[in-house]
């Protein structure tokens, strides 16, 4: 893995704006439970109403996307977008056919799923202690899926693993492409997710409720969260954004306690604790190696 150069100045802004932007867009999950709609409303709603959050915020920081924007984006960006639209779709399915720790805790393994696919489309060096993370994390991911084999929730976790692997994708793209603001990729992946979503939705069904809670979500979390974690780890080390970014995988499944009352098993707990230790492992080993030097982990 290669990270950015260290910025001392703008480094605390960055950790700043990520960890922000993961306490924003933590409550997501717990959100798409309380909206208590169906799976195309939700993304309808979510997608949509996202795309618009997006479009004031870039009016606001005065920096609007014209088309000269969207140009640049090229076919990497189309890419992007297609891998959204996917990794929003299997994100909602997952969450909402599978506990938020189950859907969470998988999609943790994102990064070093990232990392591995570098290697291959950017040609970037992976390290020994990169491959030992992720046997480890197949280890816990074995010890979830087992637990999940012979009940309902099975369905929910795989779509939780598409949308780790689209995820990864857009990591890749976004690595490769440094030079391009790839916010308007984003935003055209909402507005697909939400037209693709739109014939099935229906949002008349909504509760004066889940309106609200869909309001709250599309048009201030979903956009805010998104510009947070995009802009700060430009600021960071790449083991400093992902180990910020764990933060999700702890807080999501707490605001699923606290609110709705779901409690995660015991082997997703087990599962998620292999899981994080060899998150930690990789996203340490990679940060010493960049205080020393920027060779790859």
């Amino acid at each position: 893995m290669v990270g950015y150069p260290s910025i001392p100045r703008t480094r605390l802004a960055g950790v700043l704006l990520t960890l922000v932007g993961v306490i924003v867009v933590s409550p997501d999950s717990v959100l798409i439970r309380l909206i208590n709609a169906d799976i195309w409303t939700i993304l309808m709603c979510r997608s949509l109403l996202g795309a618009v959050g997006l479009l004031v915020i870039s009016v606001v920081m005065e920096k609007p996307i014209g088309l000269k924007g969207f140009r640049r984006i090229g076919i990497p960006g189309l890419v992007l977008s297609a891998s959204y639209v996917g990794c929003t779709m299997c994100f909602v399915y997952a969450v909402t056919h599978t506990t938020v720790a189950n859907a969470l805790v998988i999609m943790s393994i994102s990064p070093v799923l990232g990392a591995l696919m570098s290697r291959v489309v950017l040609g970037e060096p992976v390290g020994g202690r990169t491959w030992l993370g992720a046997t480890v994390i197949l280890l816990g991911l074995i010890i979830i899926f087992r637990n999940s084999l012979n009940s309902d929730s099975i369905n929910g976790d795989v779509a939780a693993l598409g949308a780790a692997f689209l995820l990864a994708t857009k990591f890749v793209i976004v690595r490769g492409s440094k030079e391009i603001s790839m916010v308007p990729a984003v935003m055209i992946g909402c507005l697909l997710t939400g037209l693709i979503a739109a014939p099935m939705a229906s949002p008349l069904s909504l509760t004066p409720q889940g309106f609200l809670f869909a309001l709250l979500l599309g048009l201030v979390l979903v956009p805010l969260g998104t510009t947070m974690t995009t802009l700060g780890p430009r600021y960071l080390l790449v083991p400093e954004s992902g180990l910020i970014m764990l933060v999700e995988v702890l807080l999501a499944p707490l605001w699923a306690w606290l609110v709705i009352r779901e409690v995660p098993s015991d082997q997703t707990l087990v599962g998620g604790i292999v899981i994080l230790l060899a998150l930690i492992f990789v996203f340490s080993g990679a940060f010493r190696r960049f205080r020393s030097g920027p060779l790859a982990d």
